[in-house]
């Protein structure tokens, strides 16, 4: 993978093909359409038991749908479809987004050659006769034809072309090892499930995958999570990172033996999860009510309301038992293998905090995490499967901005000031000097989780009291949630303790921030000492850089704070009006969209003593 500049900015407004190697317009490229998510399984299990609690009809497969688009091999557009729907982890056909790849690759609907969905339920057919439940999800939800009637329902263009299946494990597989820069490594792919795997091993060598392991549901520490998760009273397939956030304020040893009991570590790198099998009825199997009950019984209640000091004692245990699993996986297959270097995906991949301490272990000399390492990613895996992968992985942007350009898009009139600036960088670094919290929305859409600077929320690091205000007055979250830094690559190390051979880009790994710097930048520091750490390059992001560097400039601190310019329970803004949504909403003092800056009433002061301009007109 280059260390060069990201993807190109890449608009329906001004198309230059990122995939042209000189002779494109003298014939056709081959564009794959890659997408993900199972239309109809959430609607599916609310028809059979419509008596589920919220967090329990959310234990279903298929959720994250996207899209993604690979020309003559190379990945150029890929974006949720909850950043259309405004439906968090939206499941449904990606419609909206596929056509929102297409127009940011300047291509129509007709230009596509294939189309790949990243399941092969085919594959357990069988596995799916065994009862009428399972038989009717698999005819409804599952089968893979029912794929091509979808595509063709929405897209009748294509209706001369079949969808392909691909297996869920190798698309993921293939996310992580073609962006890591790794000639050689090994590929860890742990998740819920995919159709009948719940953690696989591949090697990756010469362009080409080798499946090592795997293992299936009884194996699963995504499936463990979720369980947890539930019991902690939060959404599954959603909040487990709230899980990971509690465990740094328990005490893992109150619940080790529960754990030890929940997650038995085997030969040969495997581990066994008894938790999972508790559940024998088919409401029970749905909602993991048996698994649920089983740890009330070892003494920490469900949490309903109020979190007390119990739960986050089991968070701290499940937790510590996750992290020990993956290393007796890892260790095995790098020992057997002699393969140093590993690359994840799966969403236990985005457990970061597990992820740090492997990579600072030692037991590994490199990690590289898929950052859309969810199901959304197995769009682009799906899409980029029968590619030459060595060619894939010399051009695979290193940034994961994959979407719309935000300035598709108008911010609404409205009464706020409003001031256009030349220098927006330098703007929004004296506004953070000042205490200021700023919405800022630039370039094209990240894909995957984590906002990294394109549709961010920027803070100063330096006092405490800013992590909880940002969480309680501008995302509207529970208090104990961390906030993450970014920081310039030229005094990333002067803060962090960063492994050799880690990827540091795309804010998916959890690692301790320096005692003597601590203080500096107390708002991002986690209470076990750590933050899940975003390094900004200037090649790469050159107007964050800026920000970061002219921030630095007035503090002495080349660090910021960065998360999601969004509010609890809405998908990450897509588009400048929807920033502008999320500006309106909140307690945001101020959101620069491009060039343009707006401020509220209370703010102005700030603003003007940053600029003399004359306030542009409303749009």
């Amino acid at each position: 993978m280059s260390e060069a500049d990201g993807a190109p900015e890449v608009s329906a407004s001004n198309v230059v093909p990122p995939w042209d190697n000189g002779d494109w317009g003298r014939r056709p490229p081959d564009v794959v359409l890659g997408y993900s998510g199972f239309d109809g399984t959430a609607e599916f299990k609310r028809a059979h038991f419509p008596d589920l609690a919220d967090g329990e009809a959310r234990l279903c497969q298929g959720l994250d749908a996207a899209a993604a688009l690979v020309v003559d091999g190379r990945l150029v557009a890929a974006v949720q479809q909850e950043r259309y729907s405004g439906v968090k982890f939206d499941h449904a056909f990606p419609a909206d987004a596929v056509r929102a790849c297409l127009d940011v690759a300047g291509l129509s609907i007709t230009d596509v050659d294939q189309v790949r969905h990243g399941f092969d339920y085919g594959l357990a057919k069988v596995l799916s006769m065994g009862d009428e439940l399972s038989r009717r999800r698999y005819d409804e939800v599952y089968r893979p034809e029912r794929q091509t009637t979808l595509l063709h329902r929405h897209f009748p263009e294509l209706s001369g072309l079949d969808v392909r299946p691909v297996r869920h494990h190798e698309a993921h597989a293939l996310t992580a090892a073609v962006p890591s820069g790794f000639d050689e490594a090994l590929v860890v792919v742990v998740d819920g499930m995919g159709e009948l795997h719940a953690v696989s091993v591949y090697r990756w060598a010469g362009g080409a995958l080798t499946r090592l392991a795997a293992l299936d549901f009884r194996s699963s520490l995504g499936l463990f999570y979720s369980v947890m998760t539930m019991h902690l009273g939060y959404w599954p397939n959603s909040d487990e990172y709230k899980v990971m956030a509690m465990a740094a304020s328990g005490d893992a040893e109150r619940f080790a033996g529960t754990m030890r009991d929940a997650v038995v570590l085997g030969a040969d790198g495997r581990f066994d999860i008894p938790l999972l099998r508790r559940n024998h009825d088919p409401l029970s199997k749905e909602t993991f009510a048996g698994s649920r009950r089983w740890l009330a019984e070892q003494g920490c209640p469900p949490a309903r309301g109020e979190i007390e000091q119990v739960h986050f004692d089991l968070a701290a245990a499940g937790q510590r038992r996750l992290e020990e699993a993956l290393f007796h996986l890892v260790g095995h297959w790098v020992a057997r293998t002699g393969l140093r270097r590993v690359a994840f995906a799966g969403g236990v991949a985005l457990n970061c905090v597990a992820v740090g301490k492997l990579a600072a272990s030692g037991l590994v000399d490199g990690v590289y995490v898929q950052p859309a390492a969810g199901d959304e990613g197995t769009a682009v895996g799906a899409a980029l499967l029968g590619a030459d992968l060595l060619r894939a992985a010399e051009h695979y942007p290193v940034s994961t901005f994959l979407g719309p350009d935000v300035h598709s898009d108008r911010v609404p009139a409205h009464s706020y000031f409003t001031v256009e600036v030349d220098d927006p960088e330098v703007i929004a670094a004296h506004l953070l000097a000042r205490g200021l919290v700023i919405g800022w929305a630039q370039g094209r859409l990240e894909f995957g989780p984590r906002a990294l600077g394109n549709r961010s929320i920027l803070a100063d690091p330096r006092r405490r009291e800013t992590r909880d205000r940002v969480n309680a007055a501008v995302k509207f979250r529970e208090g104990f949630r961390p906030l993450a830094p970014i920081v310039k690559s030229e005094c990333a190390t002067r803060y962090f303790r960063i492994p050799a051979g880690t990827n540091m880009r795309h804010m998916t790994i959890a690692v301790p921030v320096r005692p003597e710097r601590a203080d500096e930048i107390a708002a991002v520091v986690h209470d076990d000492g750590t933050a899940r750490v975003q390094v900004v390059h200037a090649a790469e992001q050159p107007r964050l850089w800026r920000v970061l560097d002219e921030f630095e400039r007035r503090t002495g601190v080349g660090t910021l704070i960065n998360t999601s310019l969004n509010v609890k329970g809405q998908p990450t803004a897509r588009s400048a009006s929807e920033a502008f949504r999320t500006f309106d909403e909140s307690r945001l003092d101020v959101l620069v969209v491009g060039n343009v800056v707006h401020a509220k009433d209370w703010a102005v002061p700030d603003v003007l003593a940053a600029t003399a301009r004359t306030p542009a007109p409303t749009a």
